[in-house]
């Protein structure tokens, strides 16, 4: 891969490399800012109407500003969605290897993107969910305040054009085989259309061996500072809990990305991580996400935000 060069920065990437931009990402009713420390914290997936409740009425009451849940799952197999699950907390007799047409898909997201509508509005809390296709947009719209494009579609230009036209912002997650060139390049296409509320979100990269045979990525800290150099106006988010896959890894590489530079995190947080129905090795309790922003709020106070 080929690193960042001077004819880059004037020529492929002039846009969201610039100095003194001044960048302006409303979510609902919250500015973000690199003067403070943003806590996005929920669920992987929303399961249930109470359980979403739940978990907003909680990481509110911890501190967190955003609602992160998602509906529509890039799932790697094609087992298992949980849109597929009744949202009643009866599941005897669901069936893991059910596929849904597009249209069952789309009717059970709809249910579940009111859950969570309704749970950040009683909690006042603007909420953030993942797009996976384009023509998801007009129907999700309506339901969320800031659009997540996952790793799997860093490069998808049928996102890229439909999310340059809206005025909600977008969080734009590196994909782990991927540069901060290719990322930047990414962000060029959206400042280019116009758009220009984006953030970034650091969530692993892969490398040719980990601690873990079975890690699928590890936090990229460098890549924190190194985006602050080049793309100072752009905020950067760090994902702890997709970058590490063990919850006992959370705190320590969220307080790490903070250190390094990081205007925010996106944590996933289950009332009961074990049972939750995608990802239940990496989402912390309450009472681990209760002592990690408080140690958050140390290393806050020591960089003056």
């Amino acid at each position: 891969m080929k690193d960042i060069s001077a004819d880059d920065l004037e020529n492929n990437i002039p846009l969201v490399t610039r100095k003194n931009y001044q960048r302006k990402v409303t979510i609902g009713d919250i500015e973000l800012s690199k003067e403070k420390i943003t806590i996005m914290a929920g669920p992987c997936t929303v399961e249930s109407k109470a359980q979403i409740m739940d978990i907003a009425k909680n990481v509110k009451e911890l501190g967190a500003k955003i609602l992160r849940a998602g509906v529509f799952k890039p799932l790697t197999f094609p087992y298992g969605d949980p849109l597929a699950r009744p949202d009643d907390g009866k599941n005897e007799l669901w069936d893991p290897k059910k596929i849904l047409s597009r249209e069952e898909q789309d009717k059970a997201a709809e249910i579940r993107l009111g859950y969570l509508k309704e749970a950040g509005a009683k909690y006042n809390l603007p909420v953030i969910s993942e797009i996976l296709c384009a023509d998801s947009l007009e129907m999700m719209i309506e339901y969320v305040d800031m659009f997540q494009i996952g790793y799997r579609h860093m490069f998808n230009m049928d996102l890229i054009e439909a999310l340059s036209g809206t005025d909600k912002p977008i969080m734009i997650k590196r994909h782990y085989g991927e540069s901060l060139r290719s990322l930047l390049g990414v962000a060029e296409h959206f400042e280019a259309r116009g758009k220009h509320n984006f953030v970034f979100c650091e969530r692993g990269i892969a490398v040719p061996h980990t601690h873990n045979p079975n890690s699928r990525a590890v936090i990229d800290i460098q890549a924190i500072a190194v985006l602050n150099e080049y793309a100072p106006s752009v905020l950067i988010f760090a994902d702890p809990s997709h970058s590490t896959f063990r919850r006992r890894y959370v705190p320590a590489i969220a307080k790490a990305a903070i250190a390094a530079g990081a205007d925010g995190l996106l944590v996933e947080v289950h009332f009961d991580p074990d049972r939750a129905w995608v990802d239940p090795l990496n989402a912390i309790n309450y009472g681990e996400f209760d002592k990690l922003m408080k140690e958050i709020k140390g290393i806050a106070k020591v960089l003056g935000k």
